[in-house]
């Protein structure tokens, strides 16, 4: 497992040739890579129950985040609003259930899913690739707390969540927790338990 700092892994995937983070080059440089912990600590927010979404970079063409989880936090079943998106987990052991798309869930409104196809558990090193042909997946977290470092391919604002029971998806605007390492404090109404 190779080890670098967050500083520069971020200096790394902004200076793509392009000017967009390439699937090949970005999976190459987070492959078993663990990055210094140390180098984590200003990102790191947890709150009880739940994940947390903290932006470390973000750009027109790059966005990335350090989730941190609670023990036993779940994701919604969401997609990543068209962009790919890769998951390095840093900590913590996962269970991930990517979802096949049967029919609708495009947009808003009526959307079936196929059985998951469970990848797990697991932990440090792994990294999960989802792209426009496969996007939508659910993260368990099984033994937490945990952190992973998620790369977008272009920032994503928002995304569609599934309810798999009723055959639906609805719009969801994405928030942070922290920014650059400081933790942000909006009212209690605008933390929705469930952050994607």
């Amino acid at each position: 497992m190779g080890v670098m700092t967050l500083e520069a892994l971020v200096g790394l995937l902004r200076e793509e040739p392009g000017g967009q983070p390439g699937l090949l080059a970005v999976g190459e440089r987070l492959a078993g890579l663990v990055v210094e912990p140390s180098s984590l600590q200003p990102y790191l927010h947890f709150s009880r129950g739940r994940y947390t979404r903290n932006l470390v970079y973000r750009d027109a063409r790059l966005e990335v985040l350090l989730n941190c989880w609670e023990a036993g936090a779940v994701s919604p079943i969401h997609d990543h609003d068209g962009q790919e998106c890769w998951f390095s987990i840093q900590s913590g052991t996962f269970l991930l259930e990517n979802y096949g798309l049967v029919s609708g869930g495009l947009e808003p409104g009526p959307a079936r899913l196929g059985s998951p196809a469970v990848v797990g558990p697991v932990g440090a090193g792994y990294v999960d690739f989802r792209c426009p042909d496969a996007p939508i997946h659910r993260v368990v977290n099984q033994q937490g707390p945990a952190v992973s470092l998620h790369v977008y391919a272009g920032p994503v604002e928002r995304c569609l969540v599934f309810d798999a029971k009723r055959q639906r998806c609805a719009m969801q605007q994405l928030r942070y927790h922290s920014v650059f390492g400081r933790p942000l404090s909006p009212p209690e109404s605008a933390h929705p338990r469930i952050r994607v």
